[in-house]
């Protein structure tokens, strides 16, 4: 398995207990944390208090939104290239930018089905394949 330890940062908590039961799904020796704030998790992160193998972020997130948060995360030492997967409904051209703008960022469209959840999941981090710039699950 590629990733053990997930990060997911994500304010709304129904996708968060959905995604997690999807990561559990998938292996229940997958460790998860969710982060319901941006700006907590960035403090976490920089305190050393979490170390995840990849990040999964919502990037619609109340006071620091995704971008923000990518320009934070790549100054903190140690997390200039941690994979970030922005976890998103929309894919709109801030997403998009974003996606172009950082290095090791890819996209994953939310899904409310599970199985369609699981599959994309699982191709990230199960893949033995490296993340690569603009990578785009859109089952």
């Amino acid at each position: 398995m590629k990733y053990k330890n997930i990060l997911l940062v994500n304010d709304d908590t129904d996708d968060a207990e959905i995604f997690v039961s999807v990561l559990n799904a998938i292996n229940h020796s997958i460790r998860s944390t969710v982060e319901y704030s941006a700006l907590e998790a960035l403090k976490k992160l920089q305190d050393s208090k979490l170390s995840p193998d990849i990040i999964f972020l919502d990037y619609n997130m109340p006071y620091l939104d995704g971008t923000g948060f990518l320009e934070l995360l790549r100054n903190i030492k140690g997390f200039k290239k941690i994979p970030v997967v922005l976890y998103s409904r929309n894919s709109g051209v801030m997403l998009q930018d974003a996606v172009e703008k950082f290095k090791r960022v890819q996209f994953l469209k939310k899904r409310a089905n599970f199985r369609k959840l699981f599959e994309s999941l699982q191709k990230i981090i199960i893949s033995e394949k490296s993340i690569k710039k603009n990578f785009d699950l859109k089952l």
